[in-house]
C-alpha cells in the first residue's frame, strides 16, 4: 500500500458537510489536503493539522498545484455561496452552475491531467432526477440546482475515473450518531420528511471513499428511526446492492 493511501483531498472544506468530512478524517488520523478559495479561513479552522492549498473551482489554472495525484480520494463538497444567508438563495443561475456543475468538471479534468487515479466522491441531492414539490422549491431559490446535480452526475459517470455519488436528504446541523442511517439505491424523491445530519452524511461518505463495493455507485442516504448505525452496519448496506450504475434495476 502506498504511503499516501490514507491521504484525502477535500474541496470545499470550510463549511457544511465538507467541514465535517475534513474534521472526521483528522479525528481518525488521516492526512488531509484542503483546497479552499480562501486559504486564510481554512488555516483558521484547521491550523497546521491539514495541508491547505489555494484553489477556486471556477478557475482551472488555480487547481493545478492543488490537486495531489497521489491521494486516495477527492471529496467534492463545494456549495455556491452568496445571496441570503450566504447559501446562494436566489443567486445568479450562471454563478450557481459555474460552481456546482462546471466546478466539478474543472476539478476532475485537472486531477486527471495531474495523474490522479483514485476515487471522486461527489456530494449530491436526493431525487435530483425526479419531480417533486420540494425540488420545485429548491430550484426556485437555488437557481435550477437539481439540473446541475443531474448534469454533473452524468458527467462523472462518463469521465472514466472511479467515483461514488452520495445523494443526501435535507441536511441538518444536528449532532450525528443519534439515529439509524439508511443507504439505498437512488430511487427516492426529495421530500421534506426525510432528513440527515451533516455529520452522519460525512461519515457515510468517508466509508464510501474506501469501500470497493461503493465503486461507481450512486445511492440515497437518509435518517430513520432506530438504533444508531455503526460502521459495520454502513458497510453491510453498501454491499447489499452490489451492481454498478447503469445496470441496477430501477
Amino acid at each position: 500500500m502506498s504511503e499516501l493511501a490514507d491521504t484525502f483531498c477535500v474541496v470545499g472544506a470550510t463549511r457544511g458537510t465538507g467541514l465535517q468530512i475534513a474534521r472526521q478524517l483528522l479525528q481518525r488520523g488521516s492526512k488531509v489536503c484542503v483546497v479552499a478559495r480562501d486559504p486564510s479561513k481554512a488555516r483558521q479552522l484547521f491550523g497546521a493539522q491539514v495541508q491547505v492549498q489555494a484553489g477556486d473551482v471556477t478557475v482551472p489554472s488555480s487547481l493545478r498545484e492543488s490537486l495531489d495525484a497521489q491521494c486516495q480520494a477527492i471529496f467534492f463538497a463545494v456549495d455556491p455561496t452568496g445571496g441570503i444567508g450566504g447559501r446562494s438563495f436566489f443567486g445568479s443561475r450562471t454563478m450557481i452552475r459555474d460552481v456546482s456543475y462546471q466546478g466539478l468538471v474543472n476539478v476532475v479534468e485537472v486531477a486527471r491531467l495531474n495523474g490522479f487515479a483514485g476515487r471522486i466522491v461527489l456530494l449530491s441531492g436526493m431525487g435530483a432526477d425526479q419531480p417533486s414539490l420540494a425540488g420545485v422549491l429548491l430550484n426556485a431559490i437555488k437557481g435550477n440546482l437539481q439540473q446541475n446535480q443531474v448534469d454533473r452526475e452524468n458527467y462523472l459517470r462518463a469521465c472514466g475515473l472511479d467515483y461514488t455519488v452520495g445523494r443526501a436528504a435535507f441536511l441538518t446541523d444536528q449532532s450525528g450518531g443519534q439515529c439509524s442511517i439508511r443507504i439505498t439505491p437512488p430511487v427516492h424523491r426529495l421530500g421534506f420528511g426525510r432528513k440527515l445530519a451533516r455529520a452522519d452524511f460525512a461519515r457515510v461518505l468517508i466509508v464510501a471513499a474506501e469501500l470497493a463495493s461503493a465503486s461507481r455507485k450512486t445511492y440515497d442516504v437518509f435518517a430513520a428511526a432506530g438504533k444508531p448505525t455503526d460502521e459495520p452496519g454502513l458497510i453491510r448496506q453498501f454491499e447489499a446492492f452490489g451492481v454498478e450504475d447503469g445496470t441496477m434495476a430501477r
